[in-house]
């Protein structure tokens, strides 16, 4: 990274943390090592156990019974980390919807060649249905019916950091300062970046936050593999109202190490997860602009306990009771304080009116023109 700086000068942040987490030799997410978990640097709901998997089934189980879907059953999901979730949907599928699963075929996207191994090895009693591609755009022929799902991944998508300062806004870039990393502020380029910045609201100087470039074009992506289907988005973040609060002055951005939480992403290049919140306004935004219309918008904890009903109906009618373990982890997952209200789920579907409640929670037009 010194070497890079010195070779082309201030490095956008958002180049900085694309390095930081994705270099093929040195990048956080690329060496393969257990990231999450107790023995990792931070917990996700399916750290948390099985439970995660065999719910987010349920609801997989039920749109392909909404949708009539006679022939192959498409699932996608980008940014699979070790492939966990996928063997916890697919473990689900089977044992409770045996005949959903003979119709599955699940695509991982994965473009770190350590993390697939990885993914290949979890993966091992279902290879005959999972394959594996390095991007979306890898996937040749678009899906007749099928669903992209994602968990904890576009807050790994780098960001642009900017401030304001004198009444403008600047963008940080970093540099490498007496063998340190450090910041430095620059004018705005970006016409992208500097029409996101213009429609913020009133913030005083000094205020830092992040913008997140590149999301219409990942959402094109996803659009582009599908002829008909969603995206089920999982992630932690607010609308846009919250996400640009006044009292937000040092903006969402975290990094994670041994399982600490801080904001200092200019240290330990390589070692730590650098995340920011999602704006799930502009995510929704670039995903009407590719097409798909939001459907779903709510916490982690009140979608759960709504695709959970079937769950709890089963167990009724069996009259036992369900294992203690994974009535445990649905109330870690579910309750306000761990990570019911943490994380927000956004379902978008192509071919469908949008829902005109779910556009006003994500403070939406009702009338979107497309570009």
């Amino acid at each position: 990274m010194k070497t890079k700086i010195s070779t082309t000068g201030p490095l956008p942040f958002d180049k900085w943390m694309s390095d930081c987490l994705y270099h093929p030799q040195w990048g956080y997410y690329s060496k393969g090592d257990a990231r999450v978990g107790r023995s990792g640097d931070f917990f996700t709901s399916v750290s948390v156990g099985k439970c995660f998997g065999m719910l987010l089934c349920y609801r997989l189980a039920d749109y392909a019974r909404v949708n009539h879907i006679e022939g192959q059953f498409d699932l996608i999901e980008l940014g699979a980390n070790t492939g966990q979730l996928a063997c916890d949907i697919l473990d689900s599928l089977r044992s409770d919807f045996p005949h959903l699963y003979k119709k599955v075929r699940y695509t991982i996207c994965e473009p770190l060649a350590s993390m697939q191994k990885v993914q290949v090895s979890t993966l091992k009693e279902h290879s005959a249905i999972v394959e594996f591609h390095a991007t979306l755009s890898g996937i040749k022929q678009a899906k007749k019916h099928g669903i992209l799902l994602s968990n904890e991944l576009i807050d790994a998508f780098p960001v642009k950091l900017i401030t304001k300062k004198d009444g403008q806004w600047r963008e940080l870039h970093v540099v490498n300062h007496n063998d340190d990393f450090t910041s430095i502020t620059e004018a705005i380029h970006s016409p992208q970046l500097l029409e996101s910045c213009n429609n913020l609201p009133p913030l005083p100087d000094g205020y830092t936050t992040e913008y997140r470039p590149g999301l219409e074009a990942y959402a094109k992506v996803c659009a582009s593999v599908l002829e008909h289907g969603m995206v089920l988005t999982i992630d932690y973040g607010h609308i846009r109202s919250d996400y640009y609060a006044e009292r937000r002055t040092t903006g969402t951005l975290r990094t994670f190490y041994n399982q600490t939480a801080d904001e200092t992403p200019l240290v330990n290049a390589g070692e730590q997860d650098i995340t920011a919140h999602v704006d799930f306004t502009q995510l929704a935004l670039a995903y009407q602009s590719a097409g798909f219309e939001p459907q779903y918008f709510d916490s982690q904890s009140r979608f759960l306990i709504q695709i959970a009903k079937p769950w709890f109906k089963a167990i009724e009618n069996k009259q036992q009771a369900p294992p203690a373990k994974l009535i445990r982890q649905f109330q870690t997952l579910t309750h306000p304080g761990m990570m019911g209200n943490q994380f927000s789920i956004l379902e978008c579907s192509l071919n469908h009116a949008p829902d005109k409640a779910v556009l006003a929670k994500l403070e939406l037009p009702e009338a979107l023109t497309r570009k």
